[in-house]
């Protein structure tokens, strides 16, 4: 049945539309900067990993060379004549403390480095949520402000329906301003989803 607003419930139902395509998509653009933030932390912390790993083992084979009773050191103290002394297992002794003081501190620094990229992981995070409660509460106000458009219009269509040529002007004049209104939204979308790449260079640089 024919409720003489069709043209204005169209005009309506695309600018709506329209508000919750642009959040999709700035959600979608939202959604892949994580997980590429995601993908470059979880690098980092397998590299981090790997390179510990390397060092382990180089603090360990440094440590046995040291401390191998046929080695080096053991041919300097049994020149001296300390091989048997208390001065050789005070060496041995001192040896092992520094290896293990090496360890520990490598496992320190390499834990540290993991919990700062976790640290940005979660930052990451907590700005992607703030992104996309911004853009739901523009969302919001945006589809009030067309209700009130909308109810507007249905009511001068009312008081002005013998008036039928000015209301034609004030529907193409309402046409107008929405393109240019969707002109400025779209050019705002790619300022924008500029500026978030840019700030999100920044942040995997820290």
């Amino acid at each position: 049945m024919a409720t003489g607003y069709e043209d204005i419930d169209n005009l309506m139902t695309e600018q709506r539309q329209n508000l919750n395509d642009q959040r999709a998509l700035q959600n979608q653009i939202i959604d892949k900067g994580i997980e590429k933030v995601q993908n470059e932390v979880t690098k980092q912390k397998e590299e981090y990993e790997r390179d510990a790993t390397k060092t382990a083992r180089g603090l360990y084979t440094d440590y046995r060379k040291q401390a191998n009773p046929y080695g080096a050191t053991a041919e300097t103290l049994a020149s001296q004549g300390l091989n048997r002394s208390g001065y050789a297992e005070s060496s041995q002794v001192n040896l092992y403390n520094q290896y293990q003081k090496s360890v520990t501190e490598l496992e320190n620094t390499t834990r540290q480095l993991k919990a700062d990229a976790d640290f940005k992981m979660n930052q990451a995070y907590l700005d992607a949520n703030v992104q996309k409660a911004q853009s739901a509460l523009t969302l919001y106000q945006q589809q009030a402000q067309l209700a009130l458009q909308e109810y507007d219009m249905k009511h001068t269509r009312d008081r002005e329906k013998v008036a039928d040529e000015q209301w034609e002007r004030q529907f193409q004049l309402q046409r107008e301003q929405f393109d240019f209104q969707k002109q400025q939204a779209e050019q705002s979308q790619s300022n924008w989803e500029r500026e978030y790449q840019m700030a999100l260079q920044n942040s995997l640089r820290q």
